[in-house]
């Protein structure tokens, strides 16, 4: 346990040295008592410890966290948009390491030298806004190794993924299982047109201009996969897209639409890094960033939640903020939220008292 919060202290506070988590957990020791921290850690067991222990432990801490949660994370969408909740993204981010630690992308630069990369493989409901899966691998893991991990979706579920997960035998087994998908066409897919759709006035203005149904792989290939292929004009960045669906139902323009929520996954890679600790790692090794990454995503899934039950809009970005100024105060996070400037709300509790998380009340 004390590995775990001294871990989510580094994060919410977004520490990246050991002297500086040794120093600033110091001068919280009293407070961190009441937590149950006896042992203020030291820079060299946290760093055997993040050396040692199996990252493998966060990962399971996450996952639990996910279950007993989940009923708190954001659900909402328009009435109208039923499908939204029927959406699961995948997606994954790269970060640059420091050393040569996870095996990256590309060539050593000119003095011969060449830095690792971590990649975070991610699956999330868009109705969470927080990985359900995830995976982290070395950043020149190909995307196609996760795929398996999200074979077995619930039926009438929507897979949305980038051009860069191909399999076609998996793209045949989602039809088989009334599980919808929607990408983008690979540049090198082999594509032989079976039929030209006919696209109305209304999804012309919306962007399509054409769509066609199509069949993907060459002759000698086994799986051949049968698809609706539409082309979309983005006149916000003068450019063609082109989608693939196994849903032959659905309007085009709803697959645009429905391809353009895999932005929200974007969102989940930028709150990470800009927010919590993804920048610099404190420890030189692999198991240590792996710990390092789950511990991030936990800290976002209590950010997140907070953020769901602050009864106001509140930017992530301000919530993050200043749960980092007052991580260790012994104040009600949602009185702070809503009433940042009332004085009250840090003398109606006893010092070291443990607090509730939303209630307006007194424990």
């Amino acid at each position: 346990m004390d590995h775990l919060l001294t871990m989510l202290f580094a994060s919410f506070t977004r520490s990246s040295v050991l002297r500086e988590i040794e120093a600033s957990m110091a001068g919280f020791a009293r407070k961190l008592e009441r937590l149950g921290v006896n042992h203020l850690p030291k820079r060299s067991t946290l760093s055997d410890a993040n050396n040692k222990r199996d990252a493998s432990v966060f990962e399971a801490i996450y996952h639990q966290c996910y279950s007993h949660l989940r009923h708190l994370l954001p659900d909402s969408y328009p009435k109208n948009e039923k499908w939204m909740e029927k959406l699961f993204i995948v997606d994954s981010t790269t970060i640059t390491l420091f050393k040569e630690i996870l095996k990256a992308c590309g060539n050593a630069a000119a003095n011969g030298r060449k830095k690792g990369g971590v990649k975070i493989h991610i699956g999330m409901h868009l109705s969470e806004s927080v990985p359900s899966m995830a995976c982290i691998t070395s950043a020149a893991t190909s995307d196609t190794k996760f795929m398996p991990r999200f074979k077995n979706m619930p039926a009438d579920t929507i897979l949305v993924f980038d051009k860069a997960y191909v399999n076609y035998g998996l793209y045949n087994h989602w039809s088989n299982t009334q599980v919808k998908f929607v990408t983008r066409l690979h540049g090198h897919s082999k594509v032989e047109v079976q039929e030209e759709l006919s696209v109305d006035r209304e999804q012309q203005k919306n962007g399509v201009y054409r769509a066609q149904i199509v069949q993907l792989g060459h002759s000698q290939q086994k799986d051949k996969v049968k698809c609706r292929l539409i082309y979309f004009y983005d006149k916000d960045k003068n450019r063609v897209l082109k989608f693939l669906t196994n849903d032959f139902s659905m309007s085009l323009s709803k697959i645009a639409e429905i391809y353009k929520q895999r932005w929200q996954i974007e969102m989940l890679f930028k709150r990470l890094k800009q927010n919590l600790q993804l920048s610099d790692f404190v420890g030189d090794n692999e198991n240590a960033i792996r710990i390092q990454i789950w511990t991030n995503l936990i800290a976002d899934l209590l950010l997140t939640i907070i953020k769901k039950g602050v009864k106001r809009k509140m930017a992530y970005s301000n919530i993050a903020a200043l749960v980092r100024i007052h991580l260790l105060s012994f104040v009600k996070l949602n009185d702070l939220l809503l009433k940042p400037g009332d004085k009250r709300i840090y003398n109606n509790n006893s010092y070291g008292t443990q607090l509730s998380l939303y209630s307006n009340t007194s424990p």
